[in-house]
């Protein structure tokens, strides 16, 4: 859980106690997520945001896509032999 978090980012889609939005901000003390944007022309921003805060003890209960966030590495199935450094190991057939 503790990779998945550090590999979010601010717009994320994510789910939490049956609302869906984005990550709206990050913070140590708790995660922002935006459930709806209001179009609002006196606003400052032209919006108005509603907005949930999400407190560390209920981040495993976040829901997030597997494709919002990086895949395992190690699951690499391509040529892993042209990258710097690796002109000093043995041929690929002699490994």
């Amino acid at each position: 859980m503790k990779k998945i978090l550090q590999s979010l980012k601010v717009g994320t889609k994510i789910r939490f106690d049956g609302d869906e939005g984005y990550i709206f901000g990050m913070y140590d003390e708790y995660l922002v997520m935006c459930v709806r944007e209001i179009e609002d022309k006196g606003s400052r921003y032209g919006k108005r945001y509603v907005n949930v805060l999400i407190y560390p003890k209920d981040w495993e209960d976040i829901e997030i896509e597997p494709d919002q966030y990086p895949t395992d590495h190690r699951n690499y199935q391509g040529k892993t032999d042209d990258h710097p450094g690796n002109d000093m190991l043995p041929p690929i057939e002699k490994r």
